[in-house]
């Protein structure tokens, strides 16, 4: 998978980037929000007038939500009204806090995993069914949290 990358805390992100290239995947690694919007906008665009591909230029987007410059929630709400499909997903302490500043974000692309978890945490679930799944609470119509059981935190 193409996977972008927007995480503040640079010992985080290199956990990240080197656990998903381990696996096999290309990750693209931005440190706030404005970078990632920036770093998402340029991919899109040169995918549109050279490739000829409209789809979203990143499979996933993992994204921490406290970020200086620019929040996780605005740069998604940017990266969304640009490429409404693209998949997004949380990675935070703070999960039900994002929800209430992601309303209109409320949308099969969007999960929030809940901090802390594991990196084989992470891994099983950009890699599992449920990220292809759909991913939006039916009944509440909210962004699903995800957490992982403490026990199997290492």
């Amino acid at each position: 998978m193409n996977i972008l990358i927007a995480e503040d805390n640079e010992y985080t992100a290199k956990q990240y980037k080197t656990v998903l290239e381990k696996r096999g995947h290309k990750v693209t690694l931005t440190k706030d929000g404005v970078e990632c919007v920036d770093e998402f906008m340029n991919e899109a665009k040169y995918s549109e007038l050279f490739r000829k591909d409209n789809s979203p230029p990143f499979d996933i987007v993992l994204m921490d939500h406290d970020m200086p410059r620019k929040n996780g929630a605005t740069a998604a709400q940017e990266i969304l009204k640009y490429k409404p499909n693209q998949r997004l997903v949380f990675l935070s302490a703070y999960g039900h806090g994002i929800l209430g500043k992601v309303n209109d974000l409320r949308d099969d692309t969007v999960q929030i995993i809940q901090k802390p978890f594991s990196l084989e945490f992470l891994v099983k679930k950009i890699e599992g069914k449920l990220i292809g799944q759909r991913i939006v609470g039916e009944q509440q119509g909210t962004p699903l949290s995800i957490t992982q059981d403490a026990a199997a935190i290492r």
